[in-house]
């Protein structure tokens, strides 16, 4: 009877336990948004990934009790977390912001953090948590175990982890389904849970490029050497602007101003939409896919710059130096964010400014970033100092960042003519910074359409602004394309060459913007505008677009599989810094 009552005893403080791992598996999916939690399947896989956490703690303890605690504190604090994270940069935490956290601080003052329903939530929670712990610690006063019986509990958590992280995650054929982040970060982590997604995250990050399907140095030869490269000469002074939260807000909703907010930029000729990695955050990914041309389709668990090895790496900056072009590239905040300090060396750049050498900014009122047209005149002032040779120059401008609350009322400059309730003031602020960047935008190419030289500028943006999100239906899969597709415009002071591209992405731009100027281009940049022509849009949540609007998944078979495949054989050829890259394909074919 003494054996059998011990036995029961055990198992109800377990039974305890596994409520401690529901009750902060709930605090996740608050933090995460998401109060009617994953279907009752995948609610049981995040319940136990969470009671192995607290498992691998117990081990260490030997305590349940102490095992909660320790564990409920660390939880509870990532739940609050991803829930402003969410709120500000509508992305869930993963992983890689751990290599992001110096970025993270470095804007963290601009934002505020109202207490919410979630939040408080998520702390009744958390004190219900220290009840069942509370608990636990009763049951288990006292009591001491023979190692034996230790040795015999401790194996069987091991083994039962190895099983269940191996069927669910790891296997072949998992039970949480590999690559599930396609439109929204709501389909997968609401569909599977904060901590099952978060899983896949971490497997992403380990393994940072995914090798395409049947890749092979073959597969590469052929796709590069069947691209007809155009020979050119000529060579204007080259301008790319990533413009951060630059987005057309009339894309997603019905909105009246009391004045116009883009004036300038409609009414220019070559302007489209480009799709971008992600909506809401992700400027890291909208700089790596400019700058390199290639997808982070093939990295989804990474900011580049964090990861990636950037030594001999080609870019459009090492591009243009191989064609005699002096290089800049700026970014008016710290080095550190996202490891620029670090990479835009590698990347080529022959002069590179960020915070310390712009000065004292000139911000919009109580905003705490530069502005746009700051930022443009001290890329003016270098500009004139560059000497006679091509001239290649980068900024990622930081005036329009969140949040949109900063400023007092009184200083919007553009304000909604309807009503959308708890975000019209915000949204009333990013208009008013929408314009400024419009009207600097305008002032720099007056400046250049008075020069002598060559000039061929393109700006785009990175991202959506955070709340664009909540003011639409995420569940509609055009919306949402939308929300993840943001202004691009090539301007020159020169006549361009081909047509308008309505809607591209990110991949395409540096390629596009070359060709339109009548610039030397490689093979992977003529196979990458070959491609756009079929494929106009390829994205980073596993969808490309046909010229015909058609959407198809890469793991689909369709008359544009081959074009695409090979793209992504070129792509990973590109990465790939050691080895069996082949370098001639990534430099500029020119005349003889």
């Amino acid at each position: 009877m003494n054996f059998v009552k011990i036995k029961k005893e055990s198992f109800v403080t377990l039974l305890y336990a596994l409520l401690s791992s529901a009750i902060l598996y709930y605090c996740l999916e608050l933090g995460n948004k998401n109060p009617f939690m994953n279907g009752f399947f995948y609610t049981f896989v995040n319940v136990l990934t969470v009671f192995l956490i607290q498992s691998a703690v117990y081990i260490l303890f030997q305590r349940w009790w102490l095992a909660s605690v320790i564990t409920s504190i660390p939880l509870t604090l990532l739940s609050v977390a991803n829930y402003y994270t969410i709120m500000f940069r509508n992305q869930p935490i993963s992983t890689q912001d751990i290599h992001n956290a110096g970025t993270t601080l470095s804007v963290i003052g601009s934002y505020k953090f109202p207490i919410t329903v979630y939040v408080i939530a998520i702390i009744v929670f958390f004190v219900l948590n220290l009840l069942v712990a509370g608990t636990l610690y009763s049951r288990e006063k006292g009591k001491r175990s023979k190692i034996k019986n230790v040795l015999i509990k401790d194996t069987c958590i091991v083994l039962f982890a190895t099983l269940f992280v191996n069927t669910v995650y790891l296997g072949e054929n998992p039970i949480k389904p590999r690559n599930t982040f396609v439109w929204s970060w709501e389909e997968s982590y609401h569909t599977y849970g904060y901590a099952a997604s978060s899983i896949e995250v971490l497997q992403n990050s380990l393994d940072m490029v995914n090798t395409p399907y049947e890749y092979s140095t073959e597969k590469v030869q052929v796709s590069a050497e069947k691209t007809v490269v155009p020979k050119r000469d000529n060579l204007p002074d080259i301008i790319f602007i990533l413009n951060e939260t630059f987005y057309d807000l009339r894309d997603i909703i019905s909105i009246e101003t009391d004045t116009s907010v883009m004036p300038y930029i409609d009414s220019l000729k070559y302007t489209g939409r480009c799709v971008v990695a992600g909506t809401g955050g992700g400027t890291n990914k909208s700089e790596y896919e400019l700058l390199t041309s290639n997808s982070v389709q093939l990295m989804p668990g990474i900011t580049p710059f964090n990861y990636l090895d950037f030594r001999d790496a080609n870019s459009i900056v090492s591009y243009v130096k191989t064609l005699g072009y002096k290089t800049w590239g700026a970014h008016c905040a710290e080095s550190l964010n996202y490891s620029r300090g670090k990479v835009y060396p590698l990347l080529g750049f022959d002069n590179i400014l960020f915070a310390k050498e712009f000065g004292n900014k000139e911000k919009y009122k109580s905003r705490s970033y530069a502005t746009d047209s700051f930022c443009y005149n001290k890329m003016i002032e270098d500009y004139e100092n560059m000497g006679q040779d091509p001239r290649f120059m980068y900024l990622l401008t930081i005036q329009n960042h969140g949040g949109w609350d900063l400023n007092d009322e009184v200083h919007d400059i553009v304000h909604s003519l309807t009503d959308f309730g708890e975000y019209t003031d915000d949204i009333n602020e990013f208009l008013s910074c929408i314009k400024l960047s419009d009207m600097a935008f305008k002032e720099l190419t007056d400046y250049f359409s008075k020069s002598s030289r060559p000039v061929v500028i393109c700006m785009v943006g990175d991202h959506a602004p955070s709340f664009a999100p909540e003011l639409v239906d995420t569940s509609n899969q055009d919306t949402v394309l939308k929300l993840r597709s943001t202004p691009y415009v090539i301007w020159a002071n020169f006549k361009l060459d081909n047509t308008n591209i309505p809607l591209t992405s990110m991949p395409y731009i540096v390629p596009t913007t070359l060709n339109t100027s009548n610039i030397p281009l490689s093979n992977f940049y003529s196979y990458i505008l070959n491609m756009q022509k079929e494929v106009p849009v390829i994205t980073a949540f596993n969808k490309y677009f046909d010229k015909n609007g058609n959407r198809f998944d890469y793991n689909q078979n369709s008359d544009y599989t081959d074009i695409v495949n090979g793209y992504f054989a070129l792509e990973y050829n590109n990465v790939n810094t050691e080895g069996d890259r082949i370098q001639k394909y990534f430099e500029p074919q020119l005349s003889e």
